[in-house]
């Protein structure tokens, strides 16, 4: 990509005076700001709807990034070896500093407000391919199948390495947890109004803070779901850099509440999810689709703390407990 930015670049109506390599993508400069191009491999028709509703959030003042269309009026550039690039106009910021409780709560209450805001926001874009997720089967049910097909698969082992120990040593207590998930999904109502835009992937790398106030950027992955999906990612994210911390735990969900009030089925969907054992889920996906014949070593340490932090996340998923009694 970087060897032919400047042909990309050119398809653009701007004056670039600089460009720089960012995360997966390529940051421009202009006299009108910062500017990202990445690779898409998404439809047009995509694009499309995400350029609507970027445009009625800015429309209510909300801090979000806009999409740029190339000089002959197209939201994505292909070059000659077939590669599709979008580009979208950014800010100038830092990101939110994970360490620090009061950007994260103003973080947390910012994601209500984008919620109140896309839940008012429908797009005409017919073809835009936004679905409602299959409700099926529940993601904490596929990833509970995905744990037990791993436990045999390790249990047939003749020689297992350290990482494989030390999955069957915290297999039975997760996977009672997974199992209690489960019990509890059976069991839940959900409106079908509940349903709606979401970002899809909040979370510190996309929140930044400029001059003009919180900026909320990488909508890529804009999609129909329940608001506490977004506010679940966030808050693991966040809670397993503090050690599950109970006291910053419940301010981040108070201060999404102070902002958009959490129905009581979310708050016992919020638990649901926070209980499901993700990260665990996560880690052992990692080693079961790599290859077996060297076991990384950050596995087995990602493990070790996972099983170090267990009690403090019971506690607080103990306390996140009452609010649904």
């Amino acid at each position: 990509m970087y060897y032919r930015a400047e042909q990309i670049l050119s398809a653009y109506p701007k004056e670039f005076t600089g460009n720089m390599k960012g995360r997966g993508s390529l940051l421009c400069t202009d006299k009108e700001g910062i500017y990202l191009l990445k690779e898409y491999t998404g439809s047009v028709h995509r694009l499309e709807l995400l350029e609507e509703v970027l445009c009625a959030l800015k429309a209510q003042g909300f801090l979000a990034e806009e999409l740029v269309r190339t000089s002959g009026g197209d939201l994505c550039y292909t070059d000659a070896d077939g590669v599709s690039y979008f580009m979208r106009k950014t800010f100038s910021g830092r990101e939110c500093d994970t360490r620090n409780a009061k950007e994260i709560l103003c973080a947390t209450g910012h994601m209500a407000t984008l919620h109140v805001l896309l839940k008012d926001c429908h797009p005409t874009s017919a073809a835009g391919g936004l679905q409602l997720p299959d409700r099926s089967q529940s993601p904490a049910s596929r990833r509970t199948k995905e744990l037990k097909k791993v436990k045999n698969y390790v249990r047939a082992k003749k020689k297992k390495n350290e990482f494989e120990s030390e999955f069957l040593r915290g297999y039975e207590h997760y996977m009672e947890q997974a199992q209690q998930v489960l019990e509890l999904e059976e069991k839940q109502y959900i409106p079908e109004d509940a349903w709606q835009l979401c970002h899809g992937d909040y979370n510190q790398h996309n929140l930044l803070f400029t001059r003009e106030g919180l900026a909320v950027t990488g909508f890529e992955k804009l999609r129909y779901d329940l608001c506490v999906t977004d506010l679940t990612n966030f808050m693991r994210k966040i809670l397993e850099k503090h050690d599950w911390n109970s006291g910053l735990g419940m301010d981040m969900v108070m201060a999404y509440q102070a902002r958009r009030a959490l129905e009581p089925w979310e708050f016992a969907r919020l638990y649901q999810k926070l209980l499901f054992p993700e990260k665990y889920w996560k880690i052992v996906n990692h080693y079961y689709n790599t290859r077996k014949t060297w076991i990384s070593g950050r596995d087995i340490e990602k493990l070790t703390r996972l099983f170090a932090q267990e009690r403090k996340r019971e506690e607080f998923l103990s306390m996140l407990f009452y609010l649904i009694k």
